[in-house]
């Protein structure tokens, strides 16, 4: 390798062991280990064995019977090892004479002379657009050994799962000299390493039963933004029960729908302003999903079209423009016959950039939804979920995609567990909710998730009510609707219709629809 025999193997050693000096891969063991691996493996000139296959067994003490098909792990840490590198480069290791860098799309690095590299190729973000999340050990207030085990267990395997978002940085491992300090000063401990959030907790035994606090808390002001009791009556089926606390906590507390972004917005308005355009962009993406408006809308594609223009290496921001193209078509704004192809433009661009973007997969599902590809789009989701099942809000729009390509009880089962694992997710949920329900000719049911929408500047809102109420035989209360409908986007049923199979796979369940609008006084034409 060209850059090998550059840089000779002892600088690149004493280069790799500065890294690992660097306080974030001193409280990562697992990703030392990677790093350590594949810088070594290549001076050893067997970067062709670098695999993730050989990466999971030999670096990251997986079994042998692991396979790379079925587990996103390495992926995972390889995006988390990227991240660290980039933070190292832009502060400790600014002024080294060699750089580590391990670009995208594969696992062998590149070794280069900083002297001759531009700033722009350099690997590092010059903002924070992620928070940074510290899981202290949990206490436990028994001296046993049993719960100690379990302790530190539940303790690492909550970081693991948080580092599966990439919307945030996590530190999980940390040094004698670092837990003497989270003794002393949680607060202090998560300066230093700057931390915005902690999660801490303890496990004690009360009245003969466990009681596990897990609590969230603002390493800036000190104040607890969560906290959450599991009183399991026994640890003796530990895995079961720290599975079901890692789900609960990591469902509620990550992505874009979790407590930690949500107080993030809510307490660092101007950061996300004025400091970071890929920061702007999310937050106004993440408005847009909450709560619907024209203007919500308008913000979030505008921002996102800036953002990519200022960092077009983003692979999130890209992924999210193209599911902004898409939706202006579910939502009547643009007919034009280019948008699915400007969508695809992006959303390729996202995955160029990082393969194993999750946000690009969510995309690209939808894409495929839209163009009727029911094979790609049930793949595209199966490779999305996996990446993370604990993405709550993004599980409920793959579990509503589904239902539009035709998978309905697999898309509903999916849906129905995100929004119990969170019950915070993107309003247009309640559009797969009816569409499922109308499939199952349960029209109460339909109508009951028309009515939680209550966003009156979308078509749909008056459409889905006024279809629910029609299909019950309450026509009066239809009409009301529907006059709200054409009042609001004065549509004829042959656009209805063409709105409704841009992306819903079911013809008969279409035509369902508008019929019961025709009966209750929606035109043809005008």
């Amino acid at each position: 390798m060209e850059s090998i025999k550059k840089i000779p193997p002892d600088k690149i050693y004493n280069e790799l062991e500065n890294v690992l000096k660097f306080y974030s891969f001193k409280n990562s063991t697992l990703l030392s280990n990677f790093l350590r691996y594949i810088v070594t493996e290549t001076i050893d000139e067997r970067q062709q064995f670098i695999k993730e296959y050989s990466i999971a067994v030999n670096a990251l003490s997986r079994p042998s019977h692991f396979n790379p098909h079925d587990d996103a792990m390495v992926r995972i840490h390889a995006g988390r090892l990227r991240k660290l590198l980039s933070e190292y480069y832009s502060s400790d290791g600014k002024d080294n004479s060699v750089i580590i860098n391990v670009p995208k799309g594969g696992y062998v690095p590149e070794f280069i002379h900083n002297n001759k590299m531009r700033h722009t190729d350099l690997p590092v973000s010059t903002s924070k657009t992620s928070p940074l999340i510290t899981v202290f050990p949990f206490k436990t207030m028994a001296h046993r050994p049993d719960l100690e085990a379990f302790s530190q267990i539940l303790s690492e395997e909550i970081s693991a799962e948080l580092s599966r978002f990439q919307d945030i940085s996590v530190i999980g491992h940390f040094s004698p000299g670092a837990i003497s300090k989270i003794n002393e000063n949680i607060l202090e401990a998560a300066n230093l390493i700057g931390a915005d959030f902690i999660i801490t907790g303890h496990i004690q035994i009360v009245d003969n039963k466990l009681h596990i606090r897990i609590s969230l808390i603002s390493s800036s002001s000190g104040k607890f933004i969560s906290t959450k009791v599991f009183t399991p009556t026994t640890i003796d089926d530990g895995i079961r029960i720290q599975n079901e606390i890692v789900k609960d906590i990591v469902s509620t507390m990550g992505g874009y729908y979790g407590t930690i972004f949500k107080e993030m917005v809510k307490t660092s308005p101007s950061k996300i302003s004025n400091n970071s355009s890929i920061l702007k962009a999310i937050c106004s993406y993440h408005e847009y999903q909450c709560s619907y408006s024209i203007e919500n809308y308008a913000t979030a594609l505008s921002n996102l079209t800036e953002a990519v223009e200022l960092d077009p290496n983003h692979s999130i921001a890209w992924a999210m423009l193209g599911e902004m193209h898409l939706a202006s078509i579910a939502l009547g704004l643009d007919n034009c016959k280019k948008t699915i192809e400007k969508s695809s433009h992006c959303i390729t661009k996202a995955l160029n950039i990082d393969p194993n973007c999750q946000q690009a997969w969510y995309a690209q599902a939808l894409l495929h939804c839209f163009r009727k590809d029911q094979d790609n789009c049930l793949y595209a989701a199966e490779q999305c979920i996996k990446m993370n099942s604990n993405s709550s809000g993004i599980a409920s729009g793959i579990g509503c995609i589904l239902i539009f390509a035709g998978y309905f009880e697999k898309g509903f089962n999916l849906l129905e567990n995100a929004t119990h694992m969170n019950p915070a997710h993107p309003w247009w949920i309640s559009v797969g909710y009816c569409y499922y329900y109308i499939h199952k000719k349960e029209y109460q049911k339909s109508l009951y998730w028309a009515e939680k929408m209550d966003f009156n500047e979308t078509i749909w809102d008056p459409l889905l009510k006024a279809v629910s109420l029609s299909l019950l035989s309450e026509e009066t209360a239809a009409k009301v609707h529907l006059n709200n409908l054409i009042e609001l986007q004065p549509l004829i049923a042959t656009e209805i219709k063409e709105i409704l199979s841009s992306f819903m796979f079911s013809e008969e369940i279409v035509f369902r629809i508008i019929n019961s609008l025709k009966r209750i006084g929606l035109k043809d034409d005008f």
